[in-house]
């Protein structure tokens, strides 16, 4: 036991400010040593979370990333829970229901046991110096015993998400805390000691009286409660840099000697990676402000220079030469001074909304006003680059192909929330133009979901719009490509003094490392995919491909002697599960790659090693790839030859795009879109593109 320090108090100039000195309160303080989370970070999708009141909880983006960096960098037990059997079980699993990079790392590490050495100063998650040896118990748990978990935690995080009210008094603009009373009466039901409650969750200012005011009127007799505010900072794409390195961390308390008590024995949590000086304390309701502040400013930051595009496409000026000029600036710094479609996310609209609600509730109608003309920017942005294609393309897109590369709201995430895409596509449909599209780490059934919830129609969306496996294949025979998200292999751009050098670019084929061991894919058109299970668990590594006068399906395998990849194909279509049984051996190897490659399963039933003729296939690196062939049955009884193969990949990087064979299967006169600013202009100009970017005039339009 331990007594709130002096020194924690001088550290925080927030701290003079309250009514008493947590230097003189002597209440012993506790030693945090479990932490639960109520929300495992799931985007999208409800939560049922075990109270009296059957209601349902939406969990918040964070939670997962937040839990798991701090069982990774602290010596505190922290369990995740869910009562959605089926992501906890993705959260135990290889397959992390979200994407961050540098989590799966750290979950992994934390969930084996494993806990980040206290002698390196290294931010990076996958170094390897970051690691020691395993201890017997890991740190980071996951349950759907939501009661348990809550009775035996020292500490809560209310992690449930917060979205705006679809209905009633405030809709479209207050924030709905449904989730938040409701993970709120679930601990008073639960809890019979003391707790302390952390508002992870963005909240409007004061919500933490709220949850105050539920809990003294609903705990047991003799249980006291403590709330406080820990609003995070963290960007989607580098939540683990920053959870690893924040600027600040804000813990907002009541002026209670109990309140500065839970402050500090959360703040000892967070020094043993953070230093002191960027611990930061202050009152309960200049914690919850300070989120929504901060959001609705970086949001601000966008729109002006969306705002500053539209001039620069006018004048001739170039937005990425003003917004440089400006980050040069002390005063105003070099981030979020990039032009876009508009920003997404689930939090910037929704904070400003919050605002916007709060200062019509306090009568402060010009502030509402003010805030409100950020999002009316930020969606003026997203109509705007839209006319601009339309008038691009001669005022027509019915009948036209826009190949729209990227769907995230932005790179490094698969977080589709509020995507400028979802816009832009729509309204690319109700434009009557065919429409394909390719995210790197957007699944086919997310991006589904958001055009639907949209507003539109799914029998249009499945007559006009294919979701594709590849870059090439959204680009082929398309008028255009919209670029949506800065992913890097889309740049061509010169990285570290060096262009995309020829070895770099791959066939128009790639690898799925994503893919399940059970999907393949079989092309049904030049724009549509087809998705079919097959019933055998030792199908590994087949690819289906397009072949240039028919189509079929193949396999790629290494020769073990010479070490050549191969390429091998059947004479029939795809079809379900008759796919990769070939009764009457293989036909001849052709010049095709496969458009796939699937992840290895972990047991093979293969006999021996299949000496045929081989083919070379290029494009597939930091891959080992061993065929054997197999005599098994059938399940329709008939019997033939089985080709398992399997694929280890080993961290492969993004291959970038070669905007020449882009070229190559577009229509003229082959326009580029490049919503990013992430394209080097000239580059693309000498492959016969017409370029045009936010903010930038059109290069190849006549003055």
């Amino acid at each position: 036991m331990a007594l709130a320090s002096a020194a924690f108090e001088r550290s925080n100039p927030a701290m003079d400010k309250l009514n008493v000195s947590t230097a003189i309160v002597e209440i012993p303080q506790k030693t945090i040593k479990k932490i639960t989370c109520m929300g495992s970070g799931f985007v999208g999708g409800e939560r049922v979370f075990i109270i009296a009141e059957r209601r349902f909880v939406q969990t918040d983006y964070w939670a997962g990333p937040t839990s798991a960096v701090i069982a990774y960098k602290s010596d505190v037990e922290v369990t995740v829970v869910d009562i959605n059997a089926e992501r906890i079980a993705a959260w135990k699993s290889k397959s992390l229901p979200i994407y961050e990079p540098g989590l799966d790392e750290i979950v992994q590490a934390v969930s084996a046991g494993v806990h980040r050495s206290q002698q390196h100063d290294s931010h990076e998650p996958n170094a390897k110096s970051d690691y020691v040896a395993p201890v017997p118990h890991g740190r980071l748990f996951f349950s759907t015993d939501v009661d348990q978990a809550v009775a035996g935690a020292d500490l809560i995080f209310v992690c449930v998400n917060t979205p705006t009210k679809t209905h009633g008094i405030g809709k479209g603009s207050a924030a709905d805390l449904d989730f938040v009373e409701a993970a709120t009466r679930s601990i008073a039901r639960v809890a019979t000691q003391d707790k302390i409650v952390v508002e992870k969750s963005t909240v409007p200012c004061r919500t933490a009286q709220s949850i105050r005011e539920i809990l003294a009127a609903n705990a047991h007799s003799g249980v006291r409660f403590d709330v406080l505010s820990n609003p995070e900072f963290l960007a989607e794409g580098t939540a683990i840099r920053d959870l690893l390195n924040p600027d600040r961390i804000i813990i907002g308390s009541m002026p209670t000697p109990t309140g500065y008590q839970a402050a500090a024995m959360l703040a000892g949590i967070y020094k043993q990676w953070v230093p002191q000086e960027r611990i930061i304390t202050m009152n309960l309701w200049s914690s919850e402000l300070s989120k929504l502040a901060a959001n609705a400013m970086l949001a601000q930051r966008i729109s002006s220079v969306n705002a500053l595009s539209a001039i620069c496409e006018a004048t001739g000026a170039d937005v990425d030469e003003v917004s440089y000029a400006c980050g040069l600036d002390s005063r105003i710094g070099p981030q979020m001074l990039k032009a876009g479609p508009g920003f997404g996310g689930s939090c910037f609209q929704k904070d400003i909304f919050n605002i916007v609600y709060l200062s019509e509730s306090l009568h402060l109608y010009e502030i509402a006003d003010y805030w409100r003309a950020v999002i009316n920017m930020n969606e003026h942005q997203k109509q705007r680059f839209t006319k601009r294609i339309i008038s691009c393309l001669y005022n027509n897109l019915a009948g036209k192909k826009l190949a729209v590369l990227g769907f995230a709201f932005k790179k490094n995430t698969s977080d589709t929330r509020e995507s400028p895409a979802i816009t832009l596509v729509s309204n690319f449909v109700a434009e009557r133009a065919r429409v394909a599209i390719y995210d790197p780490r957007v699944q086919k059934n997310q991006i589904w979901r958001e055009l639907v919830s949209n507003g539109s129609d799914i029998e249009t969306l499945k007559r006009n719009v294919s979701v594709c496996r590849t870059a090439y294949e959204a680009c082929v025979a398309a008028d255009a490509v919209v670029i949506m998200t800065e992913w890097d292999e889309f740049s061509n751009k010169a990285t570290g003094g060096t262009t995309v050098k020829q070895e770099e670019r791959k066939p128009l084929a790639t690898i799925n490392v994503n893919s399940s061991p059970s999907t393949y894919t079989s092309s049904q058109d030049a724009d549509h995919d087809a998705y079919e299970q097959l019933g055998s668990p030792n199908l590994v590594g087949a690819a289906s491909f397009r072949v240039p006068s028919r189509k079929g399906t193949g396999v790629i395998i290494k020769d073990p002697s010479s070490g050549q990849i191969k390429t091998f194909t059947n004479q029939r279509p795809f079809s379900g599960s008759n796919a990769l049984l070939f009764p009457h051996g293989f036909s001849t190897p052709v010049q095709s790659p496969p458009r796939q490659i699937l992840r290895p399963q972990s047991r093979y039933v293969s006999t021996q090693q299949f000496p045929g003729e081989y083919l070379t296939s290029e494009g597939f690196p930091n891959t080992r790839e061993t065929a054997q062939l197999t005599d098994m049955p059938h399940s329709n009884g008939a019997s033939g030859r089985l080709l398992t193969a399997e694929v280890a990949h080993k961290g492969a990087t993004p291959t970038r795009l070669d905007w020449a064979r882009i070229a190559s299967g577009m229509r003229k006169p082959r326009f580029v879109f490049d919503g990013r600013n992430i394209l080097d202009h000239s580059k693309l100009e000498a492959l016969g593109f017409r370029v045009e970017a936010i903010g930038k005039r059109g290069t190849n339009v006549s003055e």
